[in-house]
This record gives structure tokens, sequence and C-alpha cells, in this order.
């Protein structure tokens, strides 16, 4: 969810409950005070029917009332009924008609009592609010006055007022939800701004490019210089690493040149001498010994600081047709010479007809690289395996399987890191190049490499390439 849309969600809502908590105090308060002035209305006419009401004497003992014309207090909402304390109709206003104000025991009971109430009754499908005034003459009760009027207007005008308020709520909602959406897109442009050219810094790896800020000096406008300011700041900091790398892969480069050709005399004299020194244990011919074996390490270790030096100057090789059983062949026939006392076993699901689309040299360097690797991990007499095998007509799969210690736990991808070498290989002999130079040929085939733990043992990594 985009905080724009989090944004008009938050402010809807707030309006929402405002808009409902101030309408519901206006029904309420507006209900509230139509039903008080209703009251006060038919209180009103209750006093003034009992002011016309005359007590009359008969005997000393017997008071008669004479009921005043109630029809003139009536009108057409407007209902009025005397009745005894018996509960029988002595008078009532012609709007009744044939009909009578409703009459509980309750409210009998009630009034006879002395109590002046109101109350609120049904009468066919309209409800009536009623005030019922006992008549009382020197403390005794001699009647109920009652006096109605109908709510069927005022309801009918509350439910109106009701429907409106909420569709009028509503509309305001939707209205000010659409206002927050052109609001929050005009407040949010400097934001989607930033966005886009950090994305284009990232994808283009310009460091150069700013973010366009008005001088507006609010909170986006500080964040835009900030973030000006961090990328000039990343800009040099990734121009000085750009020149120093530059520099030591130059450095790299120019040494593993200069150094390969006296290299290679003093390699070359070291095997002359070992063929003319006498043979034995000699001091000397073990000296040679140890000249020749660090003299061909070291070549081997300029041979990958040149490889790598070719990797990180882009360097792209010529590709061709390779047929796989003429890469196989003779790759497993010169590893069985390094192997010593392992044993290598080819196992070649792949029909002989198979090409890949690259580097026979460096797609030969690649599969030295991983049995090397197999044949110094793995102990003596244990068996490495070279499985090849086609993934439909699209991809070849090859796997070197070995029987050595494994890798621990998280070192599956760093071991693919130059110079890295693992708790268990630090005693080994090996610059740490090897496979970084594996995963370079690979890429450069558009192919993949991973490394992971064998069951029961050993490790095993498995290269993937295109088929042609």
């Amino acid at each position: 969810m985009s905080l724009r849309v989090k944004l008009i969600l938050l402010y809807s809502g707030v309006l929402s409950l405002v808009l409902l908590i101030v309408t519901s105090i206006i029904l309420f308060s507006t209900s509230h005070f139509i039903y008080k002035e209703i009251d006060q209305g038919i209180a009103a006419k209750a006093s003034s029917v009992i002011k016309s009401i005359k007590i009359e004497s008969s005997t000393l003992f017997q008071k008669e009332i004479e009921l005043p014309d109630i029809d003139v207090f009536a009108s057409p909402d407007t209902y009025l009924q005397i009745v005894d304390v018996r509960g029988r109709v002595l008078s009532k206003s012609s709007n009744l008609g044939k009909q009578y104000l409703p009459l509980s025991e309750f409210t009998l009971r009630s009034a006879l009592g002395g109590s002046r109430f109101y109350e609120t009754v049904r009468a066919g499908n309209q409800e009536i609010r009623v005030y019922n005034v006992p008549l009382i003459l020197s403390g005794q009760v001699l009647g109920l006055l009652q006096v109605g009027r109908t709510l069927s207007t005022i309801n009918s005008l509350l439910t109106k007022l009701r429907f409106f308020v909420t569709i009028g709520s509503i509309a305001a909602v939707i209205l000010a939800g659409m206002m927050g959406w052109f609001l929050a897109r005009t407040a949010l442009k400097p934001v989607e701004r930033i966005i886009r050219t950090a994305s284009s810094i990232e994808s283009s790896g310009d460091l150069s490019k700013r973010i366009d800020s008005y001088r507006t000096g609010d909170e986006l406008g500080r964040l835009a210089d900030t973030l000006n300011a961090m990328f000039a700041r990343l800009e040099r900091t990734y121009r000085r690493l750009h020149e120093s790398y530059e520099m030591q892969r130059r450095f790299v480069s120019d040494a593993s040149h200069e150094l390969r050709t006296p290299l290679t005399t003093i390699r070359g004299n070291a095997e002359l001498l070992s063929k003319l020194v006498d043979e034995g244990p000699t001091p000397a011919r073990a000296a040679i010994n140890d000249i020749v074996d660090e003299a061909r390490r070291l070549t081997r270790l300029l041979e990958d600081l040149l490889a790598l030096a070719r990797a990180d100057a882009g360097y792209e090789f010529e590709k061709e047709d390779v047929l796989l059983a003429e890469l196989i062949q003779p790759v497993t026939r010169k590893a069985r010479f390094i192997a010593g006392d392992k044993t290598l076993n080819v196992v070649n699901n792949c029909p002989a007809e198979i090409h890949i689309r690259g580097n026979y040299v460096y797609l030969s360097q690649l599969l030295f690289i991983l049995l090397e690797n197999a044949f110094k991990y793995s102990p003596d007499g244990s068996e490495v395996m070279l499985i090849i095998t086609a993934r439909g007509n699209q991809q070849l799969e090859i796997a070197v399987a070995d029987n050595g210690p494994g890798l621990p736990p998280g070192e599956e991808d760093r071991i693919f890191d130059r110079f890295y070498r693992g708790e268990l290989t630090r005693g080994k002999e090996g610059s740490g190049l090897g496979l970084a130079i594996a995963r370079w040929v690979v890429e450069q085939h558009g192919g993949t490499i991973t490394a992971a733990n064998r069951q029961g043992g050993g490790c095993i990594f498995t290269v993937s390439l295109p088929i042609c």
C-alpha cells in the first residue's frame, strides 16, 4: 500500500469518525429538542383545558364537573380525552372520531395516584405522545385528562433528516477523499521525484545525477538536499575506490606479465640443473627440487592472476562450437595423471553429438580446477565422481563430487571469492584463486556454478551450461 493511499485512508477514516460523532450529536440534540417542544406544547394545552373546567356542587357532599368544549383546544395533530376514575370516557375531541386514546391500567393507576407524566403509546400504525393530568379537587381525583399529539410527522421529519445527513456525510467523505487524493499527489510529487532519481542512479550506476529540489524549506526540500549531499559524497568515494582499484588491477596485470619471463627462466634452469645433478638424496638436489616446485607454484599463481586480471578488464574470449566428447576425454585422461592414489569415475549420460558454445581452453581449465580440488581434498584411496547429464535440450549439467571434509555452513557461496579459504582447507596447498576463476569462466559461458555438501560426507560442485 502506497503512502498516498495510507494518507487518504487515514484522513477519510478520521473525517468519517468526526462526522459520525458530530451528526450523532446533531440528530440526538434535534430529536431531544423537538420532543421537548412537543411535551411543552401538550402540557400548555392541558393547562388551558384544566383552567376551563368548572366544578359545580349539586349537594353538600356531591360535586359535578362541567367540561368545556375540548374541540376548541384540539388541532389536526392534537387529541384530547377526559375519563373518569373508572376509565370511562367522559369527553373527547371530535378529531378522534370513533377512536380513543389508549388507556392502560398502569396509566389509570398512576393517574389515580396523583402523578402527572408523559408516555408514548401506539394507536394503530402511529405513535402518539400523551400527557396524562389527573383532575383533582380538594385532594380527591375526579378524573384524568389526556392530551396527545401524533408523532408521525415528527418521526417522518427525523427519518428524512437522518437520511439526508447520512447521504451528506457519505458525499462529504467521498469528496474529501478525492480532494485528499489530489492534495496527497501534489504534496508527494517531490517524493516521487526522489524515488525516480534514486532508481535511475541504482539502474545506471551514475552517481553524478542529483535530485531536482526547490528551495521550499520544508521537510521534503531538506530531505532532497540531504540525499544530494550523500550522493555527492558517494560519488567522490566511489571515484577514489575506482581509481585505486584500477591502479591495483594494472599493477597485478603488469607485475604478472613482468614476472613471467624471469620466472620461466628460473624454472627452466632449475629443471636443467635437476637433470645435471647426480641422482641421490644430496642437499644440492633437494634444494634444486624445491626451487623447481616453488617455480611451478609461482608460475601457476601468475597464470591465475593473469586470468583474473583479464576478467577484471572485461576480457571476453573467443567462442566456438565445442564437441562435448572432445572436451571430456582429454581432460579426464590428463586428470588421472594428477589423481595420485585417488580414483576418477566418469559417468557420461549425454549423447556424443552434444555441442557447447564456448572456449575449449577455458572449459578445460574449468574442469581441471574442479577435478584438482576434488583430488586435493579427498582422502587417500577414495573416489572422485565426474557426472555429466543433459537436462533436456537446453541445459548441460557437469557435477564433480568428492569425499573430502565438506563445507562448513555458510561457506557455499564464499568459497568462490578470491583468496578465500575455509577453516577445513587452510593446511592444503593453494592460492584460493581457482574457484574464483572457475566462476568467471562459467559466467562467461552464460551458466551457473554451485557448491553443496553431499549426504554421507564430501561436497559436490555443479556447473550448468547452455547447450547449442
